[in-house]
């Protein structure tokens, strides 16, 4: 989406009146959402299209911002209402499943109405939402024109006040598209305590994005991205966590904001972000937090030389309080990798200079299970400059004391040394020809790389006491799992662990609710097993056991095991996105054909055939076995067409 954030700050002066600033920053009183929703009411009437007395054809490009906007802010409902003499259009959409009708439904609307009864619309779009526990409800209004509906009730005051059923953190954005908001509609906006306006130029759409409101969960405070106006100034309420958590700076930047964190915060501990815009408004966010306790980090090798020249490496050694999984996040310039045995607890960053600039000092950042950062010790590179050896003396002779003889020694010496370097010039082609001719021999076996292991197997899990949840394997090795807050969600997929697929659970008031446990999978809490419906107080430790052996430890979906189902398949450019409910897993396609089951060792993927076309990706053979469709219609494509931006993957199986 092209965005107009700059264009937003220069607008600032055409902003309606905002809602009351609140003389604080502080969490709503009650239960609070859990969930988003996002209502669109759209003028669908020809001025849209620049008919009539419309002054530009912008509807394309605003339904390009609505699909962007549900895109990227992933609500878990949407709203559709569509109006010109009144509402003419109605639908609601439950995501992700949904997501197909939601994507077809929108690029069907057509601009071809008359008038526009916009308080009328707005009144009867706002009336039956409801369910404010559940969700936090943001109403966006795009319209081009002003009200012309001839019955007098119509009122923009009435149109707001018909949101009997709005919470706390429920906001409306309004936003005029190259037309001026009605000082009555600008007054009501400011009285109303939730809704704003926006106007923009003619020809121009906003990125919804940057407009606030909705709630996010926090798993790596140090990076939280907000839809919030870039250099917004920030307050923080925390609530009964306010010891703990802070802010770490005042404004928004580069579209994020960082926490700090201290100790340990439960999980699902709620934080309200707030943002004062350049224009006065107050927009708000209201984050989850589910962020594990930071763990002890010991550095084992504070001597180690961290000045760097080009292309020098050192290793850095840590211990960590528990044994869990690290990666080192990619900085420019500095090339790095982490160096570990399975389930040990000390590990090596070796680190090397790739091309950082002299002088220039970095700080590496390691990320835990969870999404957890730690920065590293840092390291500079070394100042710039290029070392100068001393020349070398030349041998003196009995005869060549002096400068001439010196001078009469040096044209022998050239020749020789020119001599050298022909004969070790002829020597090296003639190694080559020979090595080019003669078949190298096979690698001994000890030499040839051996294939992976199979994944460890999970042999109990901790219930703990914080509410986090911790698979258990057969060596001991404990290793945190983030779970989603709300809503069901399968252990095997977000673990990443095959033989624990289909255990579903979720986060329930008195703890762990089992869903389901698969047939061929025993769950025991003590010498009881448990079933669906069960719940799982916290500080519990169940065990875990494969009730047949028909399971393979290998995953079936190679590296995608993790994403969960259903699969979609993304195309941007020649890039491809594997996407599932708990991940996108990216692929740059070479030259050629590409088979998706070898590039990602996942047997059920194999003959599913894909290779570049210009700037785009062709199918170039699909497998009886599987079927792809296009996600805003569900029409099966064949090998030959281009893959669309957006696909739906039918693996063997699924009903």
């Amino acid at each position: 989406m092209r965005r107009v954030s700059a264009l937003m700050i220069l607008l600032a002066g055409s902003l309606a009146h905002a809602q009351p600033a609140p003389s604080a920053c502080a969490l709503p009183a009650g239960p609070l959402p859990t969930q988003t929703r996002a209502v669109f009411i759209l003028d669908t009437s020809g001025s849209m299209r620049g008919i009539g007395d419309g002054k530009a054809d912008i509807f394309g490009r605003v339904k390009a911002a609505v699909r962007d906007y549900v895109r990227g802010a992933g609500p878990d409902q949407v709203e559709l209402v569509t109006f010109d003499t009144g509402p003419r259009r109605v639908q609601s959409y439950a995501l992700p499943g949904d997501a197909a009708r939601w994507n077809a439904d929108l690029a069907a609307l057509r601009a071809d109405g008359r008038n526009t009864y916009l308080y009328r619309s707005v009144a009867r779009a706002l009336a039956p939402l409801s369910t404010r526990e559940r969700y936090a409800t943001t109403v966006f209004i795009l319209t081009d024109g002003i009200d012309n509906d001839p019955d007098d009730r119509a009122s923009p005051a009435h149109a707001l006040a018909a949101f009997r059923g709005r919470g706390p953190l429920d906001t409306l954005h309004y936003v005029a598209l190259g037309t001026d908001i009605p000082a009555a509609a600008r007054a009501a906006l400011g009285a109303s305590g939730y809704g704003d306006g926006l106007t923009v130029p003619v020809g121009q759409v906003p990125d919804l994005g940057r407009l606030g409101g909705g709630v996010l969960t926090v798993r790596d405070p140090g990076q939280v991205p907000v839809p919030l106006p870039e250099g917004a100034a920030l307050t923080l309420a925390a609530g009964g966590a306010g010891d703990r958590v802070r802010l770490s700076g005042t404004q928004v930047t580069d579209g994020q904001v960082q926490l700090r964190v201290e100790g340990r915060v439960p999980p699902g501990t709620p934080a309200l972000l707030c943002a004062q815009t350049a224009g006065g408004q107050v927009r708000r966010v209201l984050l989850r937090l589910n962020v594990a306790p930071a763990p002890s980090l010991t550095w084992l090798n504070p001597g180690a030389d961290r000045t760097l020249a080009p292309g020098e490496t050192v290793t850095l050694r840590y211990r960590l309080e528990e044994a869990t999984t690290a990666t080192l996040r990619p900085t420019p310039g500095l090339g790095g990798e982490v160096v570990r045995l399975p389930g040990g607890r000390e590990f090596g960053v070796r680190l090397t200079n790739a091309g950082l600039e002299p002088g220039r000092a970095v700080t590496p950042v390691l990320t835990l299970a969870g999404g957890r950062s730690v920065p590293l010790a840092g390291v500079t590179a070394a100042g710039g400059g290029v070392a100068v050896l001393p020349r070398p003396t030349p041998p003196v002779s009995p005869n060549s004391s002096g400068p001439e003889g010196r001078g009469r020694l040096l044209p022998w010496l050239l020749a020789v040394l020119l001599g050298l370097i022909a004969l070790g010039g002829l020597l090296l082609l003639a190694r080559r020809r020979r090595s080019r001719a003669r078949p190298r021999p096979p690698l001994p076996a000890a030499a040839r790389p051996s294939p992976a292991p199979p994944p460890p197997t999970v042999e109990g899990l901790q219930y703990r006491e914080d509410r986090t949840l911790a698979l258990v394997g057969a060596n001991g090795l404990v290793t945190a799992v983030s779970t989603p807050l709300g809503g069901p969600f399968d252990l095997g997929q977000v673990g990443r662990v095959p033989h624990l697929s289909g255990l579903r659970l979720e986060q329930a008031q008195g703890g762990l609710r089992v869903l389901r446990v698969p047939a061929d999978l025993e769950v025991s809490q003590g010498a009881r097993l448990l079933e669906g419906g069960d719940v799982i107080r916290p500080g519990t430790l169940l065990g875990v056991a494969v009730a047949r052996p028909a399971r393979s430890p290998w995953p079936p979906l190679g590296t995608l095991v993790g994403l969960g189902l259903p699969l979609r398949l993304r195309a941007e450019g020649v890039a491809l996105h594997v996407v599932g409910p708990y991940g996108d897993h990216a692929l740059t396609l070479p030259p050629g054909v590409t088979d998706l089951g070898e590039a990602f060792g996942a047997p059920v993927l194999a003959g599913l055939k894909l290779t570049r076309s210009g700037g785009h990706i062709l199918l170039a053979d699909v497998p009886a076995s599987l079927t792809v469709r296009r996600a805003t219609d569900g029409t099966s494509l064949r090998p030959g067409t281009h893959l669309p931006p957006e696909a739906h993957l039918d693996l063997p199986g699924e009903g």
